[in-house]
């Protein structure tokens, strides 16, 4: 690999480099990888991208063809869709998450080179949603409720978020992450929950959420709480006032 040119002194032709790798993308997605410069004048001598430092596509305008790809386990380029400032990668798959480099080289006679680099992240998701179970099916004022909320193995582990009637519950939650062998991780959140001896809620509906990135969500179903002997009106859009959210945030990772 060229290294930069960074002698002081040196006027540059190429400047402004950029990288646009996405953070994450779900397996058997595309993914497009982006390299945008300034060359100011100068001709470009070759784009090449790298995977953790092994080469798998180049770009020369002055040969033909200008595109040529190498042959590195698991990585497939769509050649029809890839050029000087981009290249596709297709059916992407837990194998290629890692870091990418973009080189890019400007011509005769100085061959100014630069180089930059971002990881991303090929996410397999849970098979199914989350799941809660709840300590109770019913409550009265000044319950203890302990809710627990799983997500299904995945790579990498969900986040979890809590939700009381609709209302984002802040991260007063403890999670427990199980790591396994081949990789996966699951995770089991649990939501403690003390209710005021006088509580305005006739109805609990507590739910959780899980993501990974901005690349995957599910909802869980819905948990019905109701009071004994309440009135059957709607909690919705209530504020969560008269309920105390118990414990710190905290967090356990194991390994199985």
């Amino acid at each position: 690999m060229v290294k930069p040119n960074n002698e002081a002194g040196t006027v540059s032709t190429l400047k402004s480099l950029q990288i646009h790798v996405p953070t994450a993308v779900l397996t058997g997605r595309d993914a497009e990888l982006m390299c945008t410069y300034e060359l100011e004048g100068a001709q470009l001598y070759s784009i090449r991208w790298y995977r953790n430092m092994i080469e798998f596509y180049r770009y020369v305008p002055k040969e033909s063809p200008a595109t040529k790809v190498f042959p590195v386990a698991e990585i497939k380029v769509d050649v029809a869709k890839s050029d000087q400032n981009r290249v596709v990668l297709t059916d992407v798959d837990r194998s290629l998450t890692g870091e990418y480099q973009c080189e890019v080289s400007a011509d005769a006679p100085l061959f100014h080179t630069d180089i930059k680099a971002a990881k991303m992240v090929v996410v397999e998701p849970p098979l199914i949603g989350p799941n809660i179970t709840t300590n109770l099916v019913m409550y009265v004022g000044g319950d203890h409720i302990q809710s627990n909320c799983s997500s299904a193995p995945s790579l990498p582990a969900a986040n979890v978020t809590w939700y009381v009637n609709e209302q984002m519950v802040p991260s007063f939650t403890a999670n427990h992450v199980t790591n396994f062998s081949n990789g996966y991780a699951s995770t089991l959140s649990t939501l403690e929950l003390e209710t005021a001896v006088e509580s305005p809620f006739p109805v609990l509906m507590i739910r959780c959420e899980a993501s990974i990135f901005d690349v995957w969500k599910a909802t869980s179903p819905v948990v019905a709480l109701r009071e004994q002997n309440a009135k059957p009106v709607s909690a919705l859009g209530r504020s969560l006032t008269g309920i105390s959210i118990l414990f710190s945030p905290q967090s356990l990772e194991l390994t199985v």
